[in-house]
């Protein structure tokens, strides 16, 4: 049995999203022999912030100050209390849930704002891998993302799986995205894992946007041309730069993607569609793609109906003061799929 996941923490609110997480959660634990600690946070002080502001709409025999101290303790008690057991009540269909399984399942509940008492919740059990949905109750379409989870997400460098819509583990279909940095390998690590545990497809992508060198190139021909004597064929320096660009850029893509076969791939497999490849029981398909690079992931991800796309936290140009890279958060914005971001790893990437 495989236990890359030992602790599991699922970030539970009752809403729909979070019910589509309970049982992706049930699903990897039963897989992966994990642990499940289901997290919930509660702020009884948002509550005790609202009552303080009603108090001058009170009628005017309560506006004593003595009433009024006696009507905020017996109230606070009242919110503090109550809040605690709506929010284990909040928690009971998912120890229903796990009830009667071989799970090893418990609950956490923290007094706080929301973000920040999930936050200490996930830091003081430094779990595996956290599952949270990508919104609670509240939903705006297509890029939401509920400010629990952009927040959670932003503070915590841990492994996360993103919760959009229902997985059919019985032939998944996984979306690893590359660019040479550590992060991303760590990303096609754990999608092994997955592979390995529901025998899924994996397609290894590497995106470039040459259109961003194109512009470039533009705008230093117009800067450059004809000033102070300097000239050159422009049309013809325009031609190799962007043969040069678009077979380079692709070039390196399939280095990047060779690579990361190389070091995650132990298996020998033999030669399928495109550049991908095939074993009997297993699929990978690598693929260079060309386009706005967050825009044209999620492009593909829709294409094939993936199950979920694989992130590195951070790519090949990581700093200390990034907390994640813009790349990941826009697929996480905009993908139709789930989405697997993996912890930062300080190392930028290869020397190709």
């Amino acid at each position: 049995m495989n236990e890359a996941f030992k602790k599991i923490l699922l970030c539970f609110d009752n809403s729909d999203q979070s019910m589509i997480s309970a049982e992706t959660t049930l699903k990897l634990a039963m897989v992966f022999n994990s642990e499940v600690i289901g997290v919930h946070g509660y702020n009884a002080g948002m509550h005790e912030g609202a009552f303080r502001i009603m108090e001058p709409t009170l009628p005017e025999r309560y506006q004593k100050e003595e009433l009024l101290t006696r009507q905020r303790d017996v109230h606070n008690r009242l919110i503090n209390i109550g809040m605690e057991k709506i929010s284990l009540s909040y928690l009971k269909p998912l120890r229903e849930r796990f009830t009667g399984t071989s799970i090893n399942f418990r609950e956490r509940v923290k007094e706080g704002k929301n973000f920040t008492a999930v936050k200490e919740i996930i830091e003081d059990e430094k779990g595996d891998l956290v599952i949270m949905g990508s919104h609670g109750f509240n939903s705006d379409g297509n890029g939401f993302i509920g400010s629990v989870c952009l927040r959670v997400m932003r503070l915590i460098d841990t492994n996360f799986l993103i919760v959009k819509r229902g997985i059919d583990f019985s032939r998944p279909r996984f979306v690893v995205c590359l660019d040479g940095s550590a992060s991303a390998l760590s990303a096609l690590r754990h999608a092994k894992l997955f592979q390995d545990a529901f025998d899924a497809e994996i397609h290894m992508i590497y995106v470039y946007d040459s259109a961003l060198h194109r512009q470039l190139f533009g705008r230093l021909k117009e800067s450059v041309i004809n000033r102070e004597g300097f000239s050159f064929n422009s049309k013809e320096q325009e031609r190799i730069h962007d043969e040069f660009i678009d077979k380079g850029l692709a070039r390196v893509g399939e280095m990047i993607l060779e690579r990361a076969e190389r070091e995650v791939f132990s298996e020998v497999m033999s030669v399928g569609h495109g550049f991908g490849l095939v074993s009997e029981s297993k699929t990978l398909v690598k693929k260079v793609l060309e386009g706005h690079i967050y825009k044209r992931i999620c492009d593909y991800l829709e294409d094939i109906n993936a199950d979920i796309v694989f992130l590195g936290r951070t790519g090949r140009h990581y700093a200390e003061s990034i907390d994640i890279g813009s790349v990941t958060e826009n697929v996480l914005r905009f993908s139709p799929s789930n989405v697997f971001i993996s912890r930062s790893e300080r190392f930028r990437g290869w020397e190709l």
